[in-house]
């Protein structure tokens, strides 16, 4: 009888180590995708024509709003404008995301000097935030860029806030 307890034991012991382990490896995925979590999405566009003012942008994008600052030369026709976001395109946006291929892009040289625009996309975690310029060699920088400028283009949050 003490034989067969000790069995017993044993594989109750073996049971308690497994479930512990599989609950820490769960909370430790839990954790590294909380640290993953997106919280938002930042875009600029900045330089070109010297011979006439462009004005360039930053938006940043969370969500549920939209913040768009239009840059000018002249900083008395700058402008801050807010949007309200909807769960639908923010998630329409992070399916776009690739997280490891984008902060594993290799930057573009800056284009000002030749009077270009330069496009700076940031992707804010809550572990961390990565920064990209002019990546347009990256499959996913620039599919992210395409969705950026065709869902969340000033001209379109504009459009869309006239609808309304």
């Amino acid at each position: 009888m003490g034989g067969k307890l000790i069995l017993n034991l044993s594989f109750l012991f073996a049971q308690v180590l497994l479930v512990q382990g599989c609950l820490y490896k769960s909370q430790q995925t839990i954790t590294d995708n909380t640290k993953k979590e997106i919280t938002a999405v930042s875009i600029s566009a900045i330089g070109g024509f010297t011979a006439v003012p462009s004005n360039g942008y930053t938006m940043r994008i969370t969500r549920d709003s939209v913040y768009c600052l239009f840059s000018a030369i002249d900083t008395a026709h700058s402008a801050l404008k807010s949007y309200s976001n909807t769960e639908e395109k923010w998630n329409l946006l992070l399916n776009k995301i690739e997280l490891e291929r984008f902060a594993d892009a290799k930057e573009g040289e800056s284009r000002q000097p030749y009077d270009g625009i330069d496009i700076k996309i940031s992707i804010e975690t809550k572990s961390g935030k990565y920064t990209k310029l002019n990546a347009d060699n990256s499959p996913s920088w620039d599919r992210l860029y395409r969705h950026l400028e065709g869902s969340f283009s000033p001209q379109s949050l504009e459009n869309e806030k006239s609808k309304h």
